[in-house]
C-alpha cells in the first residue's frame, strides 16, 4: 500500500515566486508555517485508514478458518471468500483514484470508508455464504477509495523534504496492522460463547472480530472530519479561495498565526491545471469513460509500453506471493501447529496428515474451526518482521539501488519457497515463510518508485494506480491457486510460487531503473 504514495514522494520543490503579485508557492508556504500538529493528525488519520484496508483484506485469513463450520466451507470456498475483497478493490481502485483528482481527496476518503465500514458491519449478521461473499466484495469495492487516495492526501500536507519521512511512517502502519490482525484475533477468538439469534443463525466471536477490524477506519474517518481538503487539489480545481482558507487553517493550528502574519496574501495558481472536471460537466457515462481511456492510452504506446507491461507483470508477482500466500499463512501455520506427530515433518507432510484428519472428522461429522496459539504467534512474528523490513529496506536501497534490491529480494524469496518443500525444522519453516512473504511485500513500494521514474509526470499517478490495480489480481490468483492445489499437489504449489517469483526477479533486470 505505501507504494501508492510514490508520485508524491518524488515531487520536487518548486522555486520561490519572484513576482509578488503571482502569489506564493504552496510548498513555500508550508515551509514558512513549519511542521506541526496538522501534519501529525493527517499522518495518524492516514495510517488508521491504511490499517483498515489491511485489516479488512488480510483479516479474512482468520475469518475463513473460524467461519468454516458456520458456512460449511471447503478449501475452494475459503479461497473465494478471501479473494472477494481483493476483487472489489481491483474493480474500483482506478475509478476512485480518478475521481479523487476531479472532485477532491477528502470526500472520496470519507464517504468510501463510511460505505465500506457499513457493509463490513452488515456482514456480521449474514448467515448465507454467497451473500456474505457478495458483501465482502462490496467492502473491497469501497475501501479501495482509501487504498488508492490516502497517500495522495497525506503527501499534499507535507513539504518535499518531509514527504518521504511521512510516507515511510505511513508504511509502518501496514506492518502494525499485520500485528494487530492476529493479536486481536487471538484475544477475541479465545472466547467461547454463542448467541442464538434464530434457529439457523448464531452470533459467534468471529463476527465480533469483524467489528474490531473496522474500528481503525471509523476512528480515521472521524479524524478526517476535523481536517480540511488538500489545498493542493483545491488549487488544481481552481478553488483558490477555499485553498487559501485551508492553508490559513493549517497556519493557525500549527503556529497560532494567520497567513497575513507570514506576509502571505495569495497562493500561486497551478499553471498546468486546465480545471476540467469531466465527471461534473458530462451527463454521459460513455463520455467519462472515453476521457479516462484517452488519458490512459499513452501508457500503452511506445516508448512506455514495454517497461509498463514488465512493471505490471512484476507487480502481479509481488502480490501473488505476498498477499496470495499471505492469506493462507494462518491456515497453513494452524495445520502445522495442530500436528501431533512425534517425528519432524515437512510442510507438505503435515498438510497431507491434516487432510486425513479432516476426512476422519467428516466421517464422524466433526467440524474443527479451532486456531492454535502457534498460528497467532507466527503471524505476529511475520508482522513484526514486516515492520523491521520497512526500516532496513530504506537503508539497503540507498546502498545497492532499486534493481538489485528487487532482484536479490525476490531471488531470496524464491529460494525460501523451494526450501519449504524440504525443511522439517519448525523454526526454519517460520523464518522461510516470513522471508517469502515479507520480501515481495517490501518490493511493492520500490517497484512503484521505479514506475514513477519510467513515465512522464502527467502519467505517473495513473501508471502507479493501474500497476497496483493489476498487481492485486495476483492476490486473487494466488489465493485461488492455493485453494485448488495445496491439498492435492502441495509440492507443486510451492514450486509454482517459487517459479513465479524467480521469473519476476529476472524481469526486473530488464527494467532501466
Amino acid at each position: 500500500m505505501s507504494s501508492e504514495s510514490v508520485p508524491q514522494d518524488v515531487e520536487s520543490k518548486p522555486a520561490p515566486s519572484k513576482d509578488p503579485n503571482a502569489g506564493h508557492e504552496y510548498e513555500d508556504v508550508l515551509q514558512l508555517i513549519g511542521f506541526g500538529r496538522v501534519q501529525w493528525i493527517v499522518l495518524l488519520a492516514a495510517g488508521l485508514l491504511l490499517m483498515m484496508v489491511i485489516n479488512e483484506t488480510m483479516g479474512m485469513s482468520y475469518i475463513t478458518i473460524v467461519s468454516q463450520c458456520d458456512f460449511e466451507m471447503n478449501s475452494m470456498d475459503k479461497a473465494i471468500m478471501s479473494a472477494a475483497s481483493f476483487i472489489g478493490i481491483f474493480c474500483s481502485s482506478y475509478f476512485w483514484g480518478y475521481l479523487s483528482d476531479t472532485v477532491g481527496r477528502r470526500p472520496i476518503l470519507i464517504y468510501t470508508t463510511i460505505a465500506g465500514n457499513v457493509l463490513s458491519l452488515c456482514s456480521t449478521v449474514i448467515p448465507n455464504y454467497w451473500f456474505y461473499v457478495f458483501i465482502r466484495f462490496g467492502v473491497g469495492f469501497f475501501i479501495a477509495g482509501a487504498s488508492s487516495t490516502t497517500y495522495a492526501y497525506l503527501g499534499e500536507f507535507f513539504t518535499p523534504r518531509h514527504r518521504p519521512i511521512a510516507i515511510n511512517y505511513a508504511s509502518l502502519f501496514v506492518g502494525i496492522s499485520t500485528v494487530y490482525v492476529p493479536a486481536t484475533a487471538w484475544l477475541i477468538l479465545s472466547m467461547d460463547w454463542s448467541v442464538n439469534v434464530t434457529e439457523d443463525f448464531s452470533f459467534r466471536p468471529w463476527r465480533l472480530l469483524t467489528i474490531c477490524y473496522l474500528l481503525p477506519g471509523v476512528i480515521g474517518t472521524l479524524m478526517l472530519w476535523t481536517l480540511p481538503e488538500s489545498p493542493k487539489i483545491l488549487m488544481s480545481l481552481h478553488k483558490n479561495e477555499e485553498a487559501f482558507a485551508a492553508v490559513d487553517w493549517i497556519a493557525v493550528t500549527n503556529s497560532g498565526k494567520h497567513l497575513h502574519e507570514f506576509k502571505v496574501h495569495k497562493l500561486k495558481t497551478e499553471a498546468n491545471s486546465d480545471g476540467e472536471n469531466i465527471l461534473l460537466i458530462s451527463k454521459s457515462a460513455f463520455t467519462t469513460i472515453k476521457k479516462m481511456w484517452k488519458e490512459t492510452l499513452p501508457l500503452l504506446k511506445r516508448p512506455h509500453l514495454v517497461n509498463f507491461v514488465i512493471s505490471c507483470t512484476i507487480m502481479c508477482g509481488l502480490f501473488f506471493s505476498s498477499s496470495g500466500m499471505g492469506l493462507w499463512y494462518p491456515e497453513i501455520q494452524n495445520r502445522l501447529g495442530s500436528n501431533t506427530a512425534d517425528d519432524s515433518m515437512t510442510v507438505c507432510e503435515v498438510i497431507d496428515a491434516s487432510i486425513d484428519q479432516m476426512q476422519a472428522n467428516t466421517t464422524n461429522k466433526i467440524c474443527d474451526d479451532h486456531i492454535n496459539t502457534k498460528s497467532y504467534i507466527d503471524t505476529i512474528t511475520y508482522g513484526s518482521a514486516l515492520i523491521v523490513g520497512y526500516i532496513l529496506m530504506g537503508l539497503v536501497i540507498n546502498t545497492i539501488g532499486r534493481k538489485a534490491s528487487i532482484s536479490i529480494g525476490l531471488s531470496l524469496a524464491g529460494a525460501c519457497a523451494v526450501a519449504l518443500i524440504f525443511i522439517k525444522d519448525e523454526v526454519v519453516i517460520v523464518v522461510c515463510f516470513c522471508l517469502y512473504l515479507v520480501l515481495p511485500g517490501l518490493c511493492v513500494s520500490i517497484l512503484s518508485g521505479a514506475v514513477v521514474d519510467l513515465v512522464p509526470t502527467h502519467l505517473r499517478g495513473k501508471a502507479v494506480c493501474i500497476c497496483l490495480m493489476l498487481g492485486r489480481t495476483g492476490s486473487v490468483f494466488g489465493s485461488n491457486i492455493i485453494g485448488v492445489l495445496l491439498e492435492s499437489y502441495c509440492s507443486l504449489t510451492f514450486g509454482v510460487f517459487s517459479g513465479f517469483v524467480l521469473v519476476c526477479a529476472s524481469l526486473t533486470l530488464l527494467l532501466p531503473i
